[in-house]
């Protein structure tokens, strides 16, 4: 006996789809208006080339096959109380954790958590601030409600591929164009002989990962290879004139829009935590070894003389530094202060490290110790004071001469108010012991 299927899912296309049941006990979802009676192919040597087995759909011993289409959409996977996501927790998640995109990760949007990490958070936080308003329509793709597949079966319905998003397209077209420039810049361009760098030329392949891991996020899909033939295209153009990033960005995601795009029709698929934790991270290691890449080889500093200087080399004489030695020193004085007096006695040392009366800097400049007399620090204010004084130079030398001169004066002046403090205090201190 031949009948259709009386429920046609998003996961079904629009030609006429018919379903073999092989198993006459099998009960179908009566929710969704299955029949329970065996469906008879009008043409048994066409279904048996197209017929294909559906993994998951039916109970062991069990098989559907789908003809001419992808899988019904009642035969997906039930949904236990476990699987089911909340809007509250979405939001909390976004809330503590949105720079870290943990609401995307709860709601299993992987591409989607990844593309935020490489951004920034959607360009310095306006993909979270997006997502705050978007949410709600996220837990209800994952969670697929009844009302929600109705509205998505009639768009499949009624549009052969998903409408045009500007925003999605502009994302496409960014985030190509940073992964392709990023790809560019790693490649080291003066180590190795200097023959790596005509690798520059693969640097469409970043443009056509951002364009494909965007166009896959969602109830959105497509092929790889169109993303990568529309970043191709202007590969010649790069012989002539090199800085064709942006036009591979533009030109790949205009043919993924137009070629590549289509509806997701299956179920999403129930990935084990594991697998898309190693996923992310394979990801996040290849991403930031770009990085590194460019920054061990390429990346440079300029000083006022308008030498350049490798960013690593100048790391290491960074470290070396008497600024650095410094911080270092310091460092290691509060971790020794914990272990022996406790954190507070650790914290009050920390704040006097800070300098929050500037009496440090001030010895420092004059270059005075700590616990010197007032009358040395008037000495030594007097004889800086006339070396420094701007009537004694002439030039250039005299506008230098003038900031260290009101240098001076500021350092014997916070010395000298400190030590007028300490002295009432301490007199004021043995007043009270005479009294008792």
């Amino acid at each position: 006996m031949r009948h259709r299927p009386q429920y046609q899912g998003p996961y079904v296309r629009h030609a006429p789809i018919e379903i073999l049941i092989i198993n006459q006990t099998w009960r179908g979802d009566t929710q969704h208006g299955l029949s329970h009676e065996k469906v008879v192919p009008s043409y048994p040597s066409r279904l048996a080339r197209a017929t294909r087995p559906v993994k998951g759909s039916c109970p062991p011993k069990q098989q559907v096959h789908a003809v001419a289409g992808d899988l019904n959409f009642p035969h997906r996977r039930r949904r236990t109380e476990k699987m089911i996501k909340s809007t509250y927790v979405a939001y909390f998640l976004w809330l503590i954790g949105g720079w870290a995109s943990l609401h995307l990760l709860y709601l299993r949007r992987d591409r989607h958590a990844f593309v935020w990490w490489c951004t920034f958070g959607g360009y310095l936080g306006i993909g979270l601030l997006r997502d705050f308003v978007y949410i709600p329509n996220y837990v209800r793709d994952i969670n697929e409600p009844r009302a929600y597949i109705e509205e998505l079966t009639h768009k499949m319905k009624t549009k052969s591929k998903p409408p045009f998003r500007l925003v999605r397209f502009v994302g496409q077209i960014l985030v190509g164009n940073s992964w392709s420039f990023l790809f560019a810049i790693a490649i080291p361009k003066e180590d190795f002989g200097g023959w790596l760098i005509y690798l520059v030329h693969l640097a469409p392949i970043g443009t056509a990962l951002a364009v494909w891991t965007i166009g896959n996020i969602g109830r959105e899909c497509g092929e790889f290879k169109w993303a990568g033939i529309g970043a191709f295209l202007v590969l010649p153009i790069s012989f002539v004139h090199p800085p064709f990033l942006n036009w591979s960005s533009i030109s790949s995601a205009i043919l993924f829009q137009w070629k590549g795009k289509q509806w997701r029709r299956r179920p999403y698929e129930r990935i084990p935590l594991c697998r898309r934790f190693l996923t992310l991270c394979v990801c996040v290691v290849l991403f930031s070894t770009l990085w590194a890449s460019f920054l061990f080889f390429n990346a440079s500093v300029t000083d006022k003389q308008g030498e350049r200087i490798k960013l690593r080399d100048a790391a290491v004489h960074f470290l070396n530094s008497p600024m650095f030695q410094e911080f270092k020193k310091n460092l290691y004085r509060i971790y020794n202060d914990t272990r022996e007096h406790g954190f507070g006695e650790a914290w009050t040392n920390f704040v006097e490290l800070l300098d929050p009366h500037g009496e440090t800097h001030a010895l420092k400049l004059l270059g005075l110790e700590k616990g010197v007399s007032q009358e040395e620090i008037t000495a030594i204010y007097r004889k800086m004071a006339r070396e420094w004084h701007p009537d004694r130079h002439k030039g250039e030398a005299k506008e230098a001469a003038q900031e260290k001169f009101v240098e001076i004066q500021q350092a014997y002046e916070t010395l000298s108010t400190k030590k007028n403090i300490r002295k009432h205090r301490n007199k004021r201190s043995e007043e009270v012991n005479d009294e008792l």
